[in-house]
């Protein structure tokens, strides 16, 4: 007797089964995955924790197909989403969009310089949405928290991985709760809160 799947059990596996060794690999990932939707409640959540203004700079890191960069210039945000995989960045400006399209860019924030054009000081909110998990924060946070004015923020939203495994050899579906608690070394204000089975978090004052 053949067991029916249910529609649960039918979809594909997301980033917490994937093993990615290679560039294919991730590229291959990238390309299968919708995005993660962004749910009403997610953004009231965003909004009452990030005050926003229109044509803040805004630096979504990680960006994936481009969900919440296409949200961030819904609201008016003047925004650049990075990948380091080219692919994905050539997705995510494809999608079709009714305000105005983000500029997207190829960046490896672990290994390369940031782009000329964005100086120390000139940044109103950096964003890693699902994407911080995949990076080392000891390396990225500082890197982005001289890239922010004096009142820049950083908002976070991550998956709790509570087995606190740090296996290298696969994308990691959130940060362990140690890595959590690491997060807010250097910075003068922080802001943490559940969301389900998720994490928000906030950063301001680099430094001070």
């Amino acid at each position: 007797m053949v067991q029916q799947k249910t529609a649960r059990q039918a979809r594909p596996s997301m980033a917490r089964g994937v093993r990615l060794h290679t560039v294919e690999d991730w590229q291959k990932f990238n390309l299968s995955q919708p995005g993660r939707d962004v749910s009403p409640a997610e953004l009231d959540m965003f909004r009452q924790r990030v005050p926003l203004q229109e044509k803040m700079r805004a630096l979504d890191i990680g960006c994936g197909n481009g969900r919440w960069t296409r949200e961030l210039a819904k609201l008016g945000l003047e925004v650049t989403g990075f990948d380091w995989d080219s692919a994905a960045v050539e997705r995510a400006d494809t999608f079709p969009t009714l305000y105005p399209r983000p500029d997207y860019q190829v960046w490896d924030v672990m290994s390369q310089d940031p782009p000329a054009w964005i100086e120390p000081g000139t940044v109103d909110l950096v964003t890693f949405r699902y994407s911080l998990g995949a990076m080392k924060p000891a390396v990225v946070l500082p890197l982005v928290g001289t890239m922010l004015k004096a009142d820049g923020q950083v908002y976070i939203l991550t998956d709790l991985d509570r087995r606190n495994i740090d296996d290298r050899t696969r994308i990691a579906a959130g940060l362990t709760e140690a890595k959590v608690r690491s997060l807010w070394k250097g910075w003068d204000r922080t802001e943490v809160w559940n969301f389900g089975l998720r994490m928000g978090i906030t950063l301001s004052g680099y430094g001070n």
